[in-house]
């Protein structure tokens, strides 16, 4: 694919060392606003990118798939325009601020003929699906716990008066939006969509700093704890009637798995190895797009859609509301 990157922030710092030399993608182009041009033109120079550019359009020209890597309230503009150019769009998570919207663009690349991905690490790393290969030996689920707490570096100035878009909610920023997208894929991704969800959210100046969110299933409970106001380890714990499934690292690097079965054996599976947890995506977004392998995007849309469904029942429950929701 031939690839142009929208935004200059940290994920696309993250990622593009590794994208630069991994052969994945060719590089075309990169879009910044004039604020970060220069930096963004540095990081062209220092990986290779033939074109910066703070105009949108002469990226779209210059590429066939974009990557758009922009606070939450511009991933919907943004995807929109590149997919009526007819672009394949990779977007940073959240696909959108509002389930409606995600609806819209996963019609309009129906319609388009192009591809359409929420860059969600956890859904194609190694350890993810080891661990979906695994449930059937804890029995039962009966309960399900995710917790992705850190304290933002962002917070302090927060409560000092200063608005980061995280923390924004007229850019549909908040601690669920933000961390907790990721444990809602983790879930969603494995027992699909739930029955019902609420929220209970602590909330400040209109956008939830941290929350709990109960997920119900037929027969079991789900629960996903994110926080940007504290900070706890990481854990995540999938219970049966057999036993349980332990990953002490984060949704989105899902690191090693742990089996406990209810006889005290234990069994221990660690598969990512030690690419960036950005490869196993890439790789899969593009030999999808070079193959024309529709019904990977499809099945991977149909997750992101019943999450951004989940994420907007919870803001409702929570009476969070973004612009897009007026």
């Amino acid at each position: 694919m031939k690839l142009g990157i929208v935004g200059s922030g940290k994920i696309v710092q993250e990622f593009l060392p590794w994208l630069a030399s991994s052969g994945v993608a060719e590089l075309a182009a990169l879009c910044s606003t004039p604020r970060s041009a220069e930096a963004a033109a540095a990081l062209c120079a220092q990986y290779g990118v033939p074109l910066h550019t703070t105009d949108y359009g002469q990226l779209l020209a210059a590429c066939d798939t974009v990557y758009i890597a922009l606070p939450n309230l511009l991933h919907t503009p943004y995807a929109k325009a590149a997919l009526e150019a007819g672009r394949n769009v990779i977007v940073e998570k959240p696909l959108a601020p509002a389930a409606a919207e995600a609806a819209a663009l996963a019609r309009l690349a129906h319609q388009k003929g192009v591809f359409l991905f929420e860059a969600m690490t956890t859904q194609y790393l190694e350890n993810y699906r080891k661990l979906r290969a695994l449930l059937p030996r804890v029995g039962q689920v009966r309960l399900v716990q995710c917790n992705f707490s850190q304290y933002s570096s962002r917070y302090d100035a927060f409560c000092a008066g200063q608005v980061a878009p995280v923390f924004d909610p007229q850019q549909a920023g908040g601690a669920l939006m933000d961390l907790g997208v990721y444990n809602v894929s983790y879930i969603v991704g494995l027992f699909g969509e739930p029955q019902q969800v609420h929220y209970a959210a602590n909330i400040e100046r209109g956008i939830d700093t941290s929350g709990i969110l109960t997920m119900e299933y037929s027969s079991f409970k789900a629960v996903s704890i994110a926080a940007k106001d504290c900070a706890a380890p990481a854990r995540y714990v999938i219970q049966g009637t057999k036993g349980y499934l332990l990953q002490k690292s984060t949704a989105n690097i899902c690191g090693a798995v742990t089996f406990h079965a209810n006889d005290g054996r234990e069994e221990h599976f660690s598969l990512n190895g030690r690419r960036p947890r950005c490869a196993a995506e890439f790789e899969a977004f593009a030999h999808a797009i070079d193959t024309g392998d529709q019904e990977l995007c499809s099945g991977m849309l149909d997750t992101s859609l019943a999450v951004s469904r989940v994420l907007t029942a919870a803001r409702r429950d929570a009476q969070i509301r973004f612009p897009c929701d007026k």
